[in-house]
């Protein structure tokens, strides 16, 4: 019995993709990844050298968010929504570093 692999280049193809801490590690392996699965990839990033770096490279844009900052992350979407026409993926990647709480009290 032989299996037959699935093709999924461009299974994200028309859909628009946030997201966020998208300007290095897990954040732009996975910006590229959705970029080559065919989506347009909006970055958030607190580093503008970074994240427009990173979104060049996928072909994307990017947008300055501290996701701290409830108004950053609405303008964040808010900016895909009005670039793209519509919002399909969100990859909340972006992390807030506690070093003063345990992981159970966060």
């Amino acid at each position: 019995m032989s299996i037959t692999p699935i093709d999924l280049t461009q299974r994200l193809a028309g859909k628009v993709a946030v997201i966020t801490g998208g300007a290095s590690g897990i954040g732009l392996a996975t910006a590229r990844r959705f970029a080559a699965e065919g989506a347009t990839v909006v970055i958030g990033d607190m580093n503008p050298e970074t994240g427009e770096a990173a979104a060049a490279e996928v072909g994307g844009l990017f947008v300055t968010v501290n996701v701290t900052n409830e108004a950053e992350v609405n303008h964040l979407f808010d900016t895909a929504q009005a670039t793209y026409g519509s919002l399909d993926i969100a990859f909340n990647n972006a992390g807030i570093e506690n070093d003063a709480n345990t992981l159970a009290e966060i």
